[in-house]
């Protein structure tokens, strides 16, 4: 099946986990056969279209459930202008940063988004947001802020390209959530949650 891809994001070390959204419309995460992710050196670009057979993971973990395996791919092309491809096959978030995910996040005292299972846990793990306000780079380079009244909101960005200063409102973006995680050290009620993240944005 056809597969455009639609987000390449780091995790630790070279990692890259390969998102894109498949020719019937589901989300789909790119694994290896083994189940693994893949590496800086994964051939699949934003913007390309790749024929791809896959099958989905057996046992997903809510909320990734876009995780499937593959077995063969060949390039085929090239989409031009995803912003506006997306918009007639997609229904994005749009407004502020808790209509992202059904208004299930909650927020470190760091104010990053996050969820977890005493909040909700979402049907799918990535999607797509246009926000009423801008995104603004926090100062440690590595989150945007949305800012709404006296707390900003954040999110991590884990993308591959240089990181905007700003994010204008009104513009698309594609959003995650990290897979479950709690620290090592964390206290035995510290909750494992998924952390929401920016992997890029379509201008």
């Amino acid at each position: 099946m056809n597969v455009l891809i639609l987000g390449r994001t780091k995790m630790r070390s070279t990692s890259r986990c390969i998102g894109g959204i498949a020719h019937d419309g589901m989300s789909v995460r790119l694994l290896q056969s083994l189940g693994q992710y893949w590496d800086t050196s994964a051939p699949f670009q934003i913007g390309q279209v790749w024929d791809i057979a896959y099958t989905p993971v057996a046992s997903p973990d809510p909320p990734h459930n876009e995780d499937v395996i593959v077995s063969k791919y060949r390039m085929v092309g090239n989409q031009p202008n995803l912003r506006a491809h997306l918009l007639t096959r997609i229904q994005p978030w749009r407004g502020g940063i808790n209509e992202v995910f059904g208004n299930m996040l909650g927020y470190t005292s760091s104010n990053n988004g996050y969820v977890c299972e005493r909040l909700g846990v979402p049907t799918q793990s990535t999607g797509f947001w246009i926000s009423d306000h801008d995104l603004v780079l926090r100062g440690d380079g590595k989150h945007y802020d949305y800012r709404e009244g006296f707390l900003p909101r954040g999110l991590a960005y884990v993308g591959e390209p240089s990181a905007l200063r700003t994010i204008p409102a009104g513009t698309l973006v594609r959003v995650s959530l990290a897979k479950w995680w709690k620290p090592a050290d964390a206290e035995p009620d510290f909750e494992n949650r998924c952390y929401l993240q920016l992997s890029g944005w379509f201008l």
